[in-house]
This record gives C-alpha cells, structure tokens and sequence, in this order.
C-alpha cells in the first residue's frame, strides 16, 4: 500500500475550463452568422440548445473545480469530485449527440463545427482522465491496478494527456478558427470568433483610451 497525496496532482484553475465556455457561445455565434449560407434554422436552433446547456454545465465544472481547491476536508473534495465527473459526463453526451444531428450542407462549414466541438471534447475527456489522479488530501491507494493507478501508468505512457492551459486552449482553438477555407463567407465569420486573454480587453481599453485622450 502507498500513499497518493493531494499535492501530487491538483485540477488547475488556469486549465482550459475557463475558456471553454467563451469557445462554446463563441460557435453559437458562428453557426448563427451562417444560417442561410449552408446552415439551416433547424441546425442553428439545435446549436443553440446544445451551446446553452454546454455552457451551463462547463460553468458548474469551473464552479465545482475552484470549491473543490477551496475545500479542507476529504468527505467534502469526494463529494465535488463525484459532482465534477457528472457534470464532465452530461457535456461530453451532449456534444457528442450534436454532430451526427447537424445537417450542415457546407462541407468546410461542416468540418470546422466539427474540429471546434471535437477540441471542446477533447479537453472535457482529458479532465475526466486525471480525475482519478486527484485524491482527496491522503487516501490510500491499494493496487496498481485501481483507477488511480491506471490513470497515473496513461499520463506516464503520454496514452492520456494532462488538460490544456487556459492559454494553450485558446491557441488551438483560434488556430481552427481562422484556418482559411474555400468559403470567404465562413473565414470572415469565424475571424470574428476568435478567443483572447483576460489581459486583451484591458490592454485594448488602454490603447482606445490613449488614442482618444492621449497618454
């Protein structure tokens, strides 16, 4: 028998959780630009429901993630961790549904919709991964070939990988984003859906702020 302590892995609240609900609503604004070119009304009021309770439920992930870190007891992290990995398993049926109900006709459309939520997907899964990674304060771990164990041999192995940063989520994602396409009509769209950092908006009100009042 070992001992797993808490501080060997933590649920990062600079992971990409932050980030992946800008990028769900952010798709729901693409999908909405496009209705009519490619995209029908059927599939953008089933984005819409889909984009709601994604970021409904990617918002309850972040919440229950910084009151798990806030957490001192073990009874109590057990109990968020369970709640996280609900939550994890509610997004992950959710868009997985999504994709084969959209009837988009745009084949570059259809393939950039696709890489958008297969990104979301992805960094809910690696989160789900490390989840039993993340014990409550110190608890026994008895055999290699427990879930914890398990886990711990897929991040060795790289066969599972660690959650994105916040910042690294938003490299990709805006990589997808402004890939160009045979569609000028999409590329426009999707340049506009673009994710920044929480240090955009200040430095962007600075330069405004200069430019209209001087330094």
């Amino acid at each position: 028998m070992r001992l797993l302590c808490q501080s060997r892995i933590r649920i990062k609240r600079s992971s990409a959780v932050a980030a992946l609900v800008p990028a769900a609503a952010n798709l729901l604004t693409l999908i909405g630009a496009l209705e009519g070119k490619g995209v029908s009304t059927q599939d953008l009021q089933l984005m819409q429901s889909a984009s709601t309770q994604a970021q409904t439920d990617l918002q309850l992930i972040g919440t229950l993630v910084t009151q798990y870190q806030q957490a001192t007891d073990a009874a109590t992290q057990a109990t968020l961790l369970a709640k996280i990995q609900t939550a994890i398993a509610t997004v992950q049926t959710n868009l997985s549904a999504l994709l084969p109900a959209l009837h988009i006709t745009d084949p570059a459309t259809q393939a950039k919709v696709t890489a958008v939520i297969g990104l979301i997907l992805s960094e809910v899964q690696s989160l789900e991964a490390i989840l039993p990674l993340v014990q409550p304060v110190v608890q026994p771990v008895v055999a290699s070939g427990n879930s914890a164990g398990k886990a711990s041999a897929a991040l060795k192995t790289k066969s599972v990988q660690p959650p994105l940063s916040a910042s690294q989520f938003r490299v990709s994602y805006n990589a997808i984003m402004t890939a160009k396409t045979s569609n000028a009509t999409l590329d426009g769209a999707a340049a506009k859906c673009k994710l920044h950092g929480p240090g955009f908006w200040h430095s962007l009100g600075k330069a405004i702020g200069e430019a209209r009042f001087g330094k």
